[in-house]
């Protein structure tokens, strides 16, 4: 069972796989940062995220949008409670 931390350090390699151009602004996030805000997603670089997230992680995202993920901690929380 990953931890909280485990899997927000994965997140972060998975956001810059989904949007490199903002790779320092990435390394350098929190929980607290909002994906579209603060790193610019879009519903393109939101896909791919979620695409990669699947796989990495070996989860399904149910029917979702950009709106069911303001932040990068909502993410890791998603991704935790779809792990237990």
């Amino acid at each position: 069972m990953l931890t909280r931390p485990e899997i927000f350090e994965q997140l972060k390699d998975i956001l810059i796989f989904a949007d490199d151009k903002n790779r320092d602004v990435i390394e350098h996030c929190d929980e607290s940062t909002k994906l579209v805000a603060d790193l610019g997603f879009t519903s393109v670089s939101v896909l791919y995220m979620v695409i990669a997230i699947e796989e990495s992680f070996g989860i399904v995202f149910g029917d979702v949008s950009m709106n069911d993920f303001p932040t990068v901690g909502d993410v890791v929380s998603y991704i935790e409670a779809r792990l237990q």
